[in-house]
């Protein structure tokens, strides 16, 4: 027994000292770590590597952090200092860590002995905080956020358990109940002790609902029917909703808002001497709006515009348009990466509010969305294609003497481009034929030589683009084709050039000793290369660029001689022949591969552009051109993708399977099984497990009735999104609007019917107090109608409207103005229309869910002074002026009620009568300060032609620019360019207001060294004689002192090109001061005082109606 407690106690006493020497071990590895390890890392590393910052995803403050590693793998492994990339890194072997300069010896050995040690790393207090992507902490958070709960329809609130009684201040909270809807906001109304506004009056309600549904003021009958229904509110407007609803317009004012998600353009983005223009992009928005108007189910709509192409339809379907949703937007210069990024965000963000291509280079910051989960989308974008030709699509039968002309139109334009096409091919080869050595020069410079660029090539040989890049690429190829190694004509070569030069250097002989005694070669050849003996590539190159030259030589005597010959007298040479002219020859090059060739010189790039422009314009111009959808294909095989590492394609990290996002679809989802993935991709969106969808949508719609939406992001529901103000609310709408078989016109009808829509905006104190944002809807929020809307309404209440719906794009600002809805409007990503600049709308280069709204004072001048509000104004007053003795009365309630659509007050119409009754008429003939016109270098007064095309920065003579007859003509606040044409100039003209004196100073510049300058000078009966000044390349002062002028006095600013007009660019913006008797200086500036042309003058009732039109009572809707 005692023998039995000795070993037991021997045995304790040895294993307590084995832990004790393994705890001081572990002590002193933990010191060595905070004395030596620490201090480095914290020196070294955390600059770029801690919780702050990440980079490549690395963290290096925490042994987790250390071991989970960055975008590279793990940063170390115990005891393995060979395979620890933090070694390799400090090492500068492919990895150079630090990166401004490489750690001392001993700090290298720091981390060495850390390694070997097994990374220790004392135990830390608290957890080190998750990093920015940390997708681990990132998706436990996920995994109960609700933005990614499935949907359940909540019970609807029993408001009388509530204690919808409950009062505040006296006064009644809640509201009255009308659906659902209600419930869910006076139940948060109750528990917040806020009472709702009163409903609104009916004349507020229609107007309100109208605009908003389909984006047009209410007509005065429309309004007095409403009023005057005898029906209960409900009912009445029951039947405004119905009647809204069915409207087609309905369509064009929410198609607007899904254009927006689109990033829908006219235009692709810029890209040089092409034609940029989508001729076929109305198609799209035109299945847009003819959606919208049959209620198309909108998981149906969703899959249309991802996967129409997967759905059995015909050739010819008009819902193939629906593929414009990918293929309308940016090209990115045909970059196929950026554009796959595009696709994707609109996709994702657009339809989910899920920012995918944040996820582009690292894994998400934010949300549970890696890496990979981008590039699983990035190879269903990848495996598909745009083809070079749309199909057409069928639509309503057009004129036949249209289509007709259309094609004759196309003919003539096709026709020239391919003339242009087949003569370059022509001239391309005709070089070669004439001189063939320097273009065999320039492969060798090219892939055998120093790997120079063909921009070098063509300077240094004097060769052509068209003929050297394709020649270039076909000898290339033609080198590598084994086959070809027992070719009479292309052994040697084939032979010699798929060697290196250094390894032909030193096997010439024996290469060369072969070819003698070949039978099967070319004799021509054969004798020149065993003469020559070359012992280089470019001596061997030089001996077949001289036969292939005597060969070339013989065939052109040969033609002359005989121009129908067919063939060489000689074999040997007609062997050769047909190896350069042969249907497959060398020299007979591909038509597109000398067209590419070609666009390399800038004059190549802008003949094809102009060609390429003008059967452009047919297709984009012509009434009888038939609709095409702009469509996207499966590519034949789809791409496996692997992750680019830092978003950079050469950094490949590992093949991820094309498949949906794993926050939905779970991280074991099956991989899309057909095609590019594009069809499952549809299905994974609309699927009834995805949660996303139908919050978006639903929270998107809420938010145009309500100017807010439950959820405040409209284009982001991750986990930085703010909560919903009403959750329920929010997932009763989803789950009802999937039940209602996705009915977007059901979702605007039980909104439209709800208390809180009908309610006015009107806040009482309470209200006011507790809830100031009106968070919890106890009033209706004032809306400003955006572009469109005002836009629209300008022409409808002036009856101009065109209410046609669909067909091609329409500039806003080409004059006459355009009377088409602003949804038609041509959309150019290059140069957006001033009018949609000057206004909120959305950007075409990205998915718009939500724009914003400034003031400035740009929108301010546009309804005051552009000359479509004048054009509306006048047209307007046309509609109500009083003829004869007519009571002036009648015509104010009408244009009160067209415009505000209500009767003007007693206070008003005496108001209005009065301003009537004194009202300034202008004399139509009263003329501008400054006009802008060309005439010629000795014209008179009257010699003077207006330049009427005014862009928003310059004065030009056509809407076309260059002018086909004129030129660069233009006319600029600093300066301009003179016409075309002998004697021909350009003239800033001065109309004096004044009768006095004043003199004229100014520069004139031309800042050209080609050319031959400008001439310039300055006319007018008051001036003698007539001083004149030259420029070129240079400036001179323009001066002329004391000149007497009177009331409508004018001065001309003339100024022509030399003797030819090129390079006539010039500055020239003079200012004219008087002094008056009292010794005040007046001042005209031509470069301050440049401005759009004069307001036509308005008369009384057209003052009004533009007035009216200024009002915020117009411009809001209550």
């Amino acid at each position: 027994m005692q023998q039995s407690l000795f070993v037991l106690a021997c045995i304790v006493l040895t294993a307590a000292t084995a832990v004790a020497q393994t705890d001081d071990r572990q002590q002193r590895r933990e010191r060595f770590f905070e004395a030596r390890v620490r201090p480095l890392l914290i020196a070294k590393c955390y600059e770029c590597h801690s919780d702050v910052k990440q980079e490549s995803g690395l963290r290096l403050d925490s042994h987790a952090s250390v071991l989970r590693g960055g975008d590279s793998g793990p940063a170390a492994i115990v005891r393995d200092t060979a395979e620890s990339l933090i070694m390799q890194a400090v090492l500068y072997e492919g990895l150079e860590m630090p990166p401004e300069a490489p750690l001392e010896e001993d700090e290298i050995d720091v981390f060495k002995k850390w390694i070997m040690m097994g990374l220790p790393w004392p135990e830390e207090a608290a957890p080190a905080a998750a990093a920015l992507g940390d997708q681990v902490a990132i998706n436990k958070i996920a995994k109960n956020h609700r933005a990614f709960q499935p949907i359940r329809q909540p019970p609807v609130p029993d408001l009388a358990s509530q204690g919808a009684t409950a009062s505040a201040n006296d006064a009644p909270v809640g509201g009255k109940i009308n659906n659902p809807i209600d419930a869910f906001i006076n139940s948060q109304l109750i528990e917040h002790e806020l009472p709702a506004s009163k409903p609104a009056d009916r004349r507020t309600l229609i107007r309100r609902a109208t605009m908003d549904v389909i984006g047009l003021p209410p007509t005065p009958r429309e309004v007095s029917d409403f009023i005057h229904d005898d029906s209960s509110d409900s009912a009445a407007f029951a039947k405004v909703i119905d009647r809204l609803l069915a409207s087609e317009h309905y369509g064009e004012r929410w198609g607007r808002y899904w254009l927006d998600l689109a990033r829908y353009a006219d235009t692709q983005d810029w890209q040089a001497q092409a034609d940029v223009r989508y001729p076929f992009a109305y198609t799209f928005r035109d299945y847009v709006i003819d959606s919208l108007n049959a209620d198309k189910p909108y998981d149906r709509f969703i899959t249309e515009q991802i996967a129409a192409d997967s759905l059995g339809l015909p050739n010819d379907a008009p819902e193939l348009a629906a593929l414009g949703f990918i293929t309308v937007g940016p090209r990115f210069r045909n970059n196929r990466i950026e554009r796959a990024a595009d696709q994707i965000d609109v996709v994702t963000r657009g339809l989910m509010g899920l920012t995918v291509a944040c996820a582009r280079c690292h894994d998400h910051k934010y949300d549970p969305i890696p890496i990979e989960d981008y590039y699983s989308l990035y190879g269903v974008m990848a495996s598909c294609e745009i083809p070079d030709e749309f199909p057409e699509i069928s639509s309503l039968s057009v004129d036949e003497d249209l289509s007709k002309d259309f094609q004759r139109q196309l003919n003539r334009a096709q026709s020239a481009m391919t003339k242009y096409r087949r003569d370059l091919r022509s001239q391309a080869i005709a070089k070669l034929k004439q001189n063939c050595e320097p273009y065999f020069l320039g492969y060798y410079d090219m892939h055998v030589g120093s790997q120079m660029q063909i921009r070098a090539v063509v300077s240094k040989r004097k060769v052509e683009h068209s003929a050297m890049t394709p020649l270039a690429a076909d000898l290339l190829k033609l080198t590598r084709q084994k086959r070809l190694s027992n070719d009479p004509v292309w052994g040697p070569w084939v032979a010699a050039f798929s060697k290196s030069e250094s390894d032909y250097a030193s096997e010439h002989e024996d290469l060369i000793a072969k070819w003698k005694t070949d039978t099967q070669l070319n004799p021509i050849l054969q004798k020149a290369i065993v003469t020559a003996s070359p012992k280089t590539l470019m001596d061997l190159l030089l001996v077949y660029a001289g036969e292939f030259q005597q060969v070339m030589d013989a065939w052109r005597k040969t033609g002359k001689q005989n121009p129908d010959a067919t063939r060489l007298s000689d074999d040997s040479q007609e062997q050769i022949r047909l190896a350069l002219l042969g249907d497959d020859g060398l020299f007979m090059l591909d038509e597109q591969a000398v067209v590419n060739g070609s666009r390399l010189l800038g004059s190549g790039r802008r003949k094809l552009g102009d060609l390429e422009k003008a059967i452009g314009e047919v297709y984009a111009t012509h009434p009888g051109a038939p609709p095409k959808a702009m469509v996207i294909e499966d590519k034949p095989s789809p791409v496996n993708p692997y992750v680019m590492l830092r978003g950079e394609p050469a950094r490949r990290g590992d093949r991820v399977p094309r498949r949906f996002v794993s926050i939905v679809a779970g991280e074991d989802a099956e991989p899309f099984a057909d095609g590019s993935g594009r069809a499952g991709l549809a299905a994974a969106i609309t699927s009834a497990d995805n949660p996303l969808t139908p919050r978006v949508i639903v929270n998107r719609v809420w938010s145009k009735y309500f100017d807010n939406g439950l959820v405040e992001s409209a284009d982001d529901f991750g986990l930085r999104s703010p909560s919903p103000s009403h959750p329920e609310l929010l997932d009763w709408l989803a789950s009802e609007f999937i039940h209602h078989d996705w009915s977007l016109k059901w979702l605007h009808r039980t909104i439209l019917s709800s208390a809180a829509y009908q309610r006015s905006s009107d806040r009482n104190e309470i209200a006011r107090e507790r809830d100031p944002e009106n968070v919890f809807l106890s009033h209706q929020n004032r809306k400003r109608l955006d572009f469109e809307a005002m836009r629209d309404a300008m022409l409808a209440v002036s009856e101009t409207l065109d209410p046609n719906v669909g067909g091609r794009s329409v500039k806003l600002s080409e004059t006459p103005y355009p009377t088409r809805r602003t949804v038609y409007a041509y959309v150019d990503r290059v140069e957006l229309d001033p009018m949609l600049r000057a206004f909120d709308f959305a950007t075409p280069t990205t998915s718009t869910a939500e724009r914003s709204v400034t003031t400035v004072p740009q929108q301010s001048l546009f309804v005051m002074n552009h000359p479509f509000v004048v054009q509306c104004a006048k047209e307007l007053a046309n509609l109500v002026r009083p003829s004869g003795n007519d009571d002036p009365a009648v015509g104010i309630n009408a244009i009160y009620q067209r415009v505000l659509s209500r009767d003007a007050t007693p206070t008003e119409r005496k108001l209005v009568t009065r301003f009537l009754s004194v009202a300034e008429t202008t004399n139509e003939e009263d003329l501008a300060v400054w006009q802008y016109g060309i005439g010629s270098f000795n014209g008179t007064e009257h010699d003077f032609e207006p330049l009427e095309q005014w862009t928003g920065q310059q004065y030009q003579f056509s809407d076309t620019f260059p002018d086909e007859n004129l030129g660069y003509v233009r006319l600029t606040s600093r300066g301009g360019n003179t016409p075309r044409g002998a004697n021909r100039t350009v003239i800033r003209r001065w109309v004096s207001p004044i009768e006095g004196t004043v003199s004229i100073t100014g520069i004139l510049k031309h800042e050209r060294d080609k050319g031959d300058g400008v001439v310039a000078k300055i006319t007018s009966d008051a001036i003698e004689p007539t001083p004149s000044w030259t420029a070129m390349n240079s400036q001179c002062e323009t001066r002329v002192e004391n000149v007497n002028v009177h009331v409508g006095t004018t001065i001309d600013f003339v100024i022509g090109a030399g003797k030819n007009a090129s390079n006539d660019i010039f500055l020239w913006s003079p200012e004219i001061r008087a002094i008056d008797a009292a010794n005040m200086t007046t001042v005209w500036n031509a470069s301050a005082d440049f401005s759009p042309p004069p307001v036509p003058h308005l008369d009384g009732w057209e003052q009004l109606a533009q007035a009216l039109m200024l009002t915020n009572e117009f411009f809001y809707l209550d």
